[in-house]
């Protein structure tokens, strides 16, 4: 032991090689023990001072197959024992392997004796760290597994390819990946400890694995390129060396001496061969060869790295095996997608060695007639038409296409017409698949040996002029003499019924899809507005054949505040699901707060009679708050060819609805052009409309910014009615404020427009408490003026919010206060409440400029179309008269001591000028446009700090 080096296993190495330092131990007389196994001493030193912990284990040494006489097992150790008590030796494992726990105490030197099995002289051994050979072991068991995942998927694969479509090549693949997959788990040691392994040990396990692999590989090449095709001579020979070769691996694993060697030269010059062979043929322009080439490569590979598993050439690690599944799983992918997209494998399974192919043979030797006299010929006709298929030969140089009887019978052709011209069986093509045919027969017509699928339609009848149609599939190939295409021979499938069986399942699944894809209304699943102006735009040419029934629920209000929000939602609920009884004549929609549409893409019965039936079914009571609550509804209907457009119909819908309503509900109504002479205009329709929208909460505020334009921060916000209609979308006010003010409606909307504006703006001010405050702008109409409850309610708002004063500005137009002294004065009542005034659209009106001093007002609004005009007159060169008379109504405003705010800013420029010309506050879609409520919050979060400052008491 003096000579040999220590090993010091309290180093910081996770891996430590043993060999080295290793001396063999003899007892006299003896230079083995009776098992063949040697001892070997070892001196190992921990030089830290904490007790180091090491796992000793054996290694796989190169070369342990390639002896004549077997190993029964591998490399092990046997026994371990220690020349110091204090030294603890155990036994442990390592991934299957067998191993040794060994603990050296601090700052000592032992001697440790090894008994080591099976191994060379001397053995490789390796002392690991117990979380090093813990890591070891979790990544070798996720690389195993993930590898043989691959490979066994790839093989499932296989094997599935080929109970489809009954080809040999896929089926073979299966073989050929699952042996490999079974060798490479057998080199890693896995089978170690079964019962397959005490015949010929592991060595001979592997080899015998890889053999049969090899073996299955040659089977796969065979059946790609027949040997009997290419070689015929020797079709005996090469199945006689397959059977030698199996047989030679047979030996390997039964132990006989020297059978392992030659099993593994074998392998590697084998898996060689193979590979040359596919090659080779590929190189010569075998088509299918060509497409297998490029996994011929990897084939090898795997076939090599296994032989070099069984022989160990990988070194001594114990990684090295598991190592080379790297190579068998890239094969294996490599090997099962070139199969996949062969189609001279995936389409052809009769091309080679199948009673329809020796039929076709013949019959391409003989250009005789389907005779099924003959034995042979009678056998394939037999067997291709049980499989109701028929046979296909087109002739190039005479231009004539035989039919066997089934293939004749497919197209209406009687039996003793199997033999027709190819411009008359082109003819009875449908004339939208022609071109596909004619161009598929021209590609593939120079492409000999590569097989090719074609579906196209031909006439039932060939007697008759047209359709009806049925779809045939033609499998096929082309035939060369002398390297010159002579024939296409394939065979003809009917497959109408799966094509029509197809078609309903893409129609059945865009049906799902559009289904799926329509926006819906998180309450009840049905599709929203969106979705049913979507579904009216689809109806394309049938619209004229539609229907569409508009319904509403009656006193919905009443119930509502009788139930609540929870009780309400239940009850709408339950009307979507009454509805679903309609889903199979019917697209649903709810398109407001009580109100739902369903459209009819064919009308089947008459349309009242749909209407009552869904009076009828809506009108049972329903069940809430352990109640029974009766909800009837009222249904408007009307016909696609009664209306122009979409959006015609819907009005059209909506009119019936109205009718139906003041027929007292309950009831259906079928639109009809006198509808029309009941509103006037509209004007009923629209002020019931308006009046359900302000009690359902279709009237939202939006609010578009004011910015300081000196510093770019925001001041404040003009508060913007916007009617989201359930069926039009969004309306503007331009076209409902008008007949507001008409109709009185406007009192009602100015109050919950300055309740809202008043219930954000205090939120925002809380949130946000700048000085000087964010302000809102509120719109106040002539009508609103006059109104003798709006000052005490203006009070009751500005005192019950608790916003700051002056920060809720009242606008009103010039043409509302001009010439009235009663309406100044109300203005100065309304400015001493502690509302702001604002006087809007300033500049348009005849009296303004001179009526201007008396206003109470604090801010004028000067109208866009002062802006718009200034910004047209630069672009055309026209003069400075826009820019002229805003400059003289800032400046005039300023010296009345009134602030500026301009609308209608477009761009950097137009703000640049106003904030040169003086001008404190804009507003315009170059800042925002209009923004509800949640969106303000943000808006505010991102400006407000730009040039205000905050409150910090």
């Amino acid at each position: 032991m003096a000579d040999a080096p220590s090993v010091n296993f309290g180093s910081s190495d996770n891996v430590l090689t043993l060999k080295t330092g290793l001396t063999p131990y003899h007892a006299p007389g003896r230079t083995s023990e009776e098992d063949g196994s040697v001892w070997y001493l070892l001196q190992v030193t921990n030089d830290s001072v904490r007790p180091a912990t090491r796992v000793l284990l054996a290694g796989q040494p190169p070369r342990m197959a390639l002896s004549l006489l077997p190993h029964r097992t591998r490399p092990a150790i046997l026994a371990v024992a220690s020349s110091d008590s204090g030294t603890m030796v155990e036994t442990a494992t390592a991934y299957g392997h067998r191993a040794w726990r060994v603990i050296v105490p601090p700052v000592t030197t032992v001697s440790l004796a090894i008994r080591v099995g099976n191994a060379a002289t001397p053995p490789a051994l390796f002392a690991w760290t117990e979380p090093a050979l813990a890591s070891h072991n979790r990544q070798l068991a996720v690389f195993i597994t993930g590898v043989a995942a691959l490979i066994g998927a790839a093989a499932l694969i296989m094997g599935g390819l080929a109970v489809l479509i009954g080809h040999a090549a896929p089926r073979w693949v299966a073989v050929t990946l699952l042996l490999l997959l079974f060798s490479w788990l057998s080199g890693t040691g896995m089978f170690d400890a079964s019962l397959a392994t005490p015949i010929g040990g592991p060595y001979g396990l592997s080899a015998f694995l890889t053999m049969l692999a090899l073996a299955a590989g040659a089977r796969l090449a065979n059946a790609i390129i027949p040997v009997r095709d290419t070689w015929p001579k020797y079709e005996k020979l090469f199945h006689r060396v397959l059977y030698g070769l199996i047989g030679l691996g047979a030996l390997a694993y039964l132990g006989l001496p020297a059978a392992t060697l030659l099993t593994d030269i074998a392998i590697v010059l084998g898996s060689l061969a193979v590979a040359a062979y596919l090659i080779i043929w590929g190189r010569k322009g075998h088509k299918a060869a060509q497409v297998i080439a490029p996994s011929a490569a990897a084939f090898a590979l795997v076939a090599l790295a296994a032989a070099v598993t069984a022989v160990g050439g990988l070194g001594e690690s114990l990684t090295g095996p598991a190592a080379t599944g790297g190579f068998a799983a890239a094969g294996a992918i490599l090997l099962a997608l070139a199969v996949i997209a062969s189609e001279e494998i995936a389409v052809l399974p009769f091309l080679h060695g199948s009673h329809a192919a020796r039929l076709l043979e013949a019959q391409a030797d003989d250009k005789m007639p389907f005779d099924p006299a003959t034995p042979a010929k009678s056998l394939a006709l037999a067997a291709i038409g049980a499989a109701h298929q028929g046979v296909f030969n087109l002739d190039f140089r005479a231009g004539l296409l035989t039919l066997s009887p089934e293939a004749a019978q497919m197209v209406g052709l009687s039996a003793r017409e199997t033999t027709i011209s190819h411009s008359d069986w082109i003819a009875l093509v449908h004339p939208d698949d022609r071109e596909v045919y004619n161009r598929a027969l021209e590609e593939y017509r120079h492409r000999s040996g590569l097989a090719f699928r074609l579906e196209f339609r031909t006439r039932q009848n060939a007697s008759a002029k047209d359709g009806p149609y049925r779809w045939l599939e033609l499998r096929a190939t082309i035939v060369t003499e002398e390297d010159v295409p002579s024939d296409c021979l394939g065979l003809l499938s009917d497959i109408t019924q799966r094509k029509e069986g197809e078609f309903a399942r893409e129609m059945e699944d865009a049906e799902r899809m559009r289904d799926a894809a329509l926006p819906r209304d998180a309450l009840t699943g049905l599709g929203n507005r969106v979705a049913l102006m979507r579904a009216l735009d689809g109806l394309g040419q049938g619209f004229d054949g539609a229907l569409f029934a508009l319904l509403d629920i009656d006193r919905f209000k009443a119930i509502h505040a009788s139930l609540g929000d929870a009780g309400a939602d239940t009850i709408l609920k339950q009307v979507a699901g009454r509805l679903e009884g309609m889903r199979q004549e019917a697209q649903l929609f709810r398109v407001g707060g009580d109100s739902f549409a369903l459209l009819f893409a064919g009308v089947r019965r008459e349309p009242l009679s749909i209407g009552n039936a869904l009076t009828e079914a809506l009108a049972a009571p329903y069940r809430a708050d352990e109640r029974d609550v009766f909800a009837p509804c009222s249904v408007g209907l009307a016909l696609g060819s009664e209306s122009e457009d979409p959006f015609a119909l819907i009005k059209n819908a909506e009119l019936a609805l109205l009718a139906a309503k003041r027929q007292g509900g309950a009831c259906a109504r079928l639109y009809t052009s006198d509808l029309e002479t009941s509103a006037p205009g509209d004007s009923v329709a629209l002020e019931s409309e308006l009046r359900h929208a302000l009690a359902s909460g279709q009237i939202e505020v939006f609010y578009q910014p004011i910015i300081r334009l000196a510093d770019r921060s925001v001041a404040g916000f003009e508060a913007l009615l916007r009617w989201q209609h359930p069926v039009k979308g969004s309306i503007s006010p331009a076209d409902f404020i008008h007949h507001c003010e008409e109709t009185g409606l406007i009192v009602a909307l100015g109050r919950f427009a300055l309740e809202r504006a008043a219930a954000d703006l205090v939120r925002w001010q809380r949130y946000f408490p700048l000085r000087p405050p964010l302000f809102v702008s509120v719109n106040l109409s002539r009508r609103q003026l006059k109104d003798s409850g709006f000052e005490a309610m203006l009070r009751a708002v500005l005192v019950g919010s608790g916003i700051a004063e002056g920060t809720l500005s009242l606008e009103i137009t010039e043409s509302a206060v001009a010439g009235d002294a009663r309406m100044s004065q109300a203005l100065e009542r309304i400015r001493k409440l502690g509302a702001g005034l604002s006087l809007d659209d300033f500049g348009t009106g005849a009296s303004a400029l001179s009526e201007l001093h008396s206003l109470p007002v604090d801010t004028v609004k000067i109208d866009k179309s002062f802006l718009a005009r200034r910004t047209a007159d630069t672009a055309g060169g026209t003069g400075n008269e826009g820019e002229v008379m805003l400059t003289s109504i800032v400046g005039m405003a300023h010296d009345l001591n009134r602030a500026v705010v301009v609308e209608g800013i477009e761009s950097e420029g137009d703000a640049q000028f106003l904030d040169r010309l003086g001008c404190e506050f804009g507003q315009g879609y170059f800042f925002s446009p209009a923004l509800d409520a949640p969106g303000v919050l943000d808006y505010i979060a991102r400006h407000y700090n730009i040039g205000a400052t905050t409150e910090t008491g």
